[in-house]
């Protein structure tokens, strides 16, 4: 179903400024060219003034939600868990502080009644006007970046069935590494070839390796900063993923959907991400060009 399809989640950053920017300057654009809702009657700066007022509540509404939800609700906000239909929703949501700061902004503005039936009204308009305009962009969006990784995916697997042998580290170490948890009181060894991921757990690492054909996990705290540390000596184990560092050794296919590139390793059913700023790295690492 297109809805449960799998669909990028963006972090809050400096472009989400951007991209509320361009929403609230299209409002502006909107209301001063059509002149839709009376606002024909106007003079011009009675109008421009006006239009700028509602295009600053979208950009404080669409700002606000844009970093404000992801703060409260951290374990709805997961990109691995992230969809097209929890997309549209978010977007969706968008539209309704946004219908009620027209709301009141009408009612400062032109003395509307304050009535329910106008809040209404309002929510209508706005979910009518914004729904069609950012449901195609989702959907378009999704298909777009499916392509693109899918098709970055195989030109990765073609380069993996020819792979270059991977560097080996200059000083003869040997074939085990050693994690040692923070107080000093725990630790696991474990030989290189076996260790497949590291990924971060709270204030834990989690370590999959090979033990007797089977994939085995152990916890120790620790941080991911610290591991990635211990294997710089290894180029063969690349940090892929704000939360995950990864034997590329041990990667025998890469497929894609539109969140990005998902490593499948050796003996290990989880799918390890890519963030998508590593992708162009990921490329160089594995010996392929990817644009």
């Amino acid at each position: 179903m297109v809805f449960n399809r799998p669909f990028p989640l963006d972090s809050p950053s400096r472009t989400s400024f951007r991209y509320t920017f361009y929403a609230a300057l299209v409002v502006f654009l909107i209301l001063v060219l059509l002149q839709p809702f009376g606002m024909d009657a106007l003079s011009t700066p009675t109008l421009i003034f006006h239009a700028a007022l509602y295009a600053l509540v979208t950009f404080i509404c669409a700002t606000a939600n844009t970093f404000l939800l992801p703060w409260l609700f951290p374990g709805v906000y997961r990109e691995e868990k992230w969809t097209v239909g929890k997309e549209l929703l978010h977007m969706c949501w968008h539209l309704v502080p946004i219908a009620i700061g027209n709301w009141l902004l009408t009612h400062w503005l032109y003395h509307s009644k304050l009535s329910v039936h106008n809040l209404f009204s309002f929510l209508w308009i706005t979910f009518v006007v914004g729904i069609f305009p950012l449901g195609l962009n989702i959907l378009l969006k999704q298909q777009r970046l499916l392509k693109k990784y899918q098709a970055g995916a195989l030109r990765l697997d073609e380069q993996l069935k020819q792979p270059e042998q991977m560097p080996q580290p200059e000083s003869a170490l040997p074939g085990i590494l050693t994690f040692t948890s923070e107080n000093g009181k725990e630790q696991l060894s474990v030989a290189v070839n076996d260790l497949r991921y590291i990924t971060a757990a709270d204030n834990y690492i989690r370590i999959c390796f090979i033990k007797g054909h089977e994939p085995a996990f152990h916890l120790l705290r620790n941080t991911l900063r610290k591991a990635e540390e211990s294997l710089s000596a290894f180029p063969q184990f690349f940090r892929c993923h704000r939360a995950y560092i990864v034997n590329l050794v041990a990667v025998e296919h890469v497929s894609g959907n539109a969140q990005g590139y998902k490593l499948h390793l050796r003996d290990v059913e989880e799918l390890i991400p890519v963030s998508r700023s590593l992708n162009a790295r990921l490329s160089e690492v594995l010996g392929a060009t990817v644009k």
